[in-house]
């Protein structure tokens, strides 16, 4: 693409030349736009106008960090005595107080309380290996342990084991026999 030079004669690339007429008809147009005002005036800042208005505006708005307008005397004022309040004896209590009371167990229920009683199972532990309970921690395990037995005796449940049950149920019982240890004895003698 060419370039074309600027000229300065009027034609193709100049201004065309307005008449009077029209140039009249344009500045008065121009005159009859109005202009908006974007920003403040200059010198705005230092107008003494616009300072009365701004303080008239902060009259009618309430400052939040303002505190209370009360007036605080700063001499002080005779203390005057106090009369006894009345006691208003006549009004009765709209409600009566009570102690709330813990829902009605089931022996069954709570025996399997006692039973599950976390706290009761590691102070029964520690009562089997032998050590001494004392202070609150021995008050609980005697209290527990005779309710307890009451409960099973109360239940007719039998608490008590012998040693004798236990050595019957033993599950090993049925794997160990002595007759090959017999076998065994029989057959180092025979040798020797």
């Amino acid at each position: 693409m060419t370039r074309k030079k600027k000229s300065r004669k009027l034609g193709e690339n100049g201004t065309p030349r307005l008449s009077k007429e029209k140039l009249q008809e344009l500045r008065a147009m121009k005159e009859q736009r109005v202009k908006k005002n974007k920003g403040n005036k200059a010198g705005s800042r230092n107008a003494q106008e616009a300072k009365i208005e701004i303080k008239s505006q902060a009259g009618s708005q309430k400052d939040p960090r303002a505190g209370s307008k009360k007036k605080i005397a700063l001499t002080p004022e005779a203390v005057q005595p106090q009369t006894e309040p009345q006691m208003k004896r006549h009004l009765t209590p709209q409600v009566t107080l009570t102690k709330a009371k813990d829902p009605e167990l089931t022996l069954e229920q709570e025996l399997q309380q006692l039973e599950n009683d976390e706290r009761l199972m590691k102070l029964l532990e520690r009562h089997e290996r032998g050590e001494l309970l004392t202070g609150k921690d021995a008050k609980f395990f005697n209290r527990a342990i005779a309710r307890h037995q009451e409960l099973c005796e109360i239940l007719g449940i039998d608490d008590e084991f012998e040693e004798e049950d236990m050595i019957e149920a033993d599950p090993l019982a049925d794997f160990v026999s002595n007759d090959l240890a017999d076998e065994w004895l029989s057959d180092d003698e025979d040798e020797r």
